[in-house]
């Protein structure tokens, strides 16, 4: 027999369904073991490890959803595609199977034609997975170098998920167009969550690739003399539209003639994300001068220092210590990707100047940031 195809598990409680998908499967190149539920297909694990499991739902003794948690609760197993088969097609069902790990769903009765293709197509992106695995791991040990790694890594992925995407959303706004005028309001909430997703992906995305563009010093900044009030006004203005209890407390004339180079497609955003972070964190304190944030310049010899405050709960020091890491965020649940103040510090120093943090339970959350000014 055959068995470069692979080699997959079927636990199905019906004899009849072990027996057509047996020689369907066998038919098809694939080596095959096979249980008869889920407590079986336990104890069959333990001997074999087969490339991807056919899983029956409703089975006695150990239903597919409970099978299925154990299996990727161990880690030799975790990793193997696990497509369940079903009668049940209520989406909570189906939702069900994906949250324990499933990585598709079959109908019962299923079509032959469709189950091979589903096989084959889970089958190829594994093992798609376990050659970058691979050839992650050879070249991080050639290269010796965990943070060019990382960049290849993120640039690989970014570049992946780009190209998902683009269909996801494509076909979403056919679908939209097409069918808008069937869908009740359920399904249309369905489909503009759909929608406001990938435009969300495709932002994180972009804003990833320019973090990436600043960690390689790839850049190119476009450099022009601006006032350092000038951009803190703009920006608080943007922010006062969400938040109102933004204060800046300088003499807006006496820092009027304090200039910086910058590269206004960059550096405004710096402000933006840890001034909007800083409302954020007191946002849903009680009184208005608990949600307060206030802003104060300082000058030196040949630099300004923007301070941003806030008050609120003192940031645990295990979570300082990560404030400037890529997608250190509490805030996943309502959009946030952490990627703002990983932006923040990466943006001042290709300006030449740096951001620090601090905070404790008497002066609240403390970010300066520093810039050079202009000679």
């Amino acid at each position: 027999m055959n068995t470069s195809a692979g080699h997959i598990l079927v636990v199905d409680d019906t004899p009849k369904n072990i027996q057509v998908l047996g020689s369907m499967l066998r038919e098809s190149g694939y080596a095959i073991n096979a249980a008869v539920n889920g407590v079986q297909a336990l104890e069959t694990l333990k001997r074999v490890t087969p490339d991807l499991i056919l899983l029956d739902v409703i089975m006695p003794e150990m239903d597919g959803f409970e099978t299925c948690r154990r299996i990727k609760a161990d880690p030799r197993l975790s990793e193997i595609p696990i497509i369940f088969l079903t009668a049940q097609i209520r989406p909570k069902a189906i939702v069900l199977g994906f949250e324990v790990g499933a990585v598709d769903y079959i109908t019962k009765p299923f079509n032959s034609s469709e189950l091979l293709k589903r096989v084959d197509t889970h089958l190829t992106i594994n093992r798609l997975r376990l050659e970058l695995a691979n050839k992650v791991s050879d070249l991080s040990s050639a290269l010796g170098d965990i943070e060019r790694l990382h960049r290849e890594q993120d640039s690989f992925l970014r570049h992946e998920l780009n190209n998902v995407i683009g269909p996801i959303a494509g076909y979403t706004e056919m679908l939209r167009s097409q069918l808008s005028s069937s869908l009740n309001e359920r399904q249309k909430k369905w489909m503009q969550s759909i929608m406001q997703g990938t435009e969300s992906m495709k932002t994180m995305l972009g804003k990833i690739k320019k973090l990436q563009d600043f960690e390689r010093g790839s850049h190119k900044l476009n450099l022009i003399s601006v006032p350092i009030v000038g951009v803190l006004t703009d920006v608080v203005r943007d922010i006062d539209t969400q938040f109102s209890t933004v204060h800046m407390q300088y003499d807006e004339a006496s820092f009027a003639s304090f200039r910086v180079q910058a590269d206004m497609t960059f550096l405004p955003g710096v402000f933006n994300n840890l001034i909007k972070n800083a409302a954020e964190h007191v946002a849903d304190l009680e009184s208005e001068a608990q949600r307060s944030v206030y802003i104060a310049c300082a000058k030196t010899v040949d630099a300004v220092t923007v301070r941003i405050q806030n008050g609120g709960e003192p940031i645990a020091p295990e979570r300082l210590a990560l404030f400037f890491d890529k997608f250190n965020t509490t805030k996943v649940n309502t959009g946030g990707t952490g990627l703002g103040t990983s932006y923040a510090r990466l943006v001042a120093r290709a300006h030449g100047g740096s951001v620090s943090v601090s905070s404790d339970s008497s002066n609240g959350t403390v970010v300066d940031v520093v810039l050079p000014l202009e000679d």
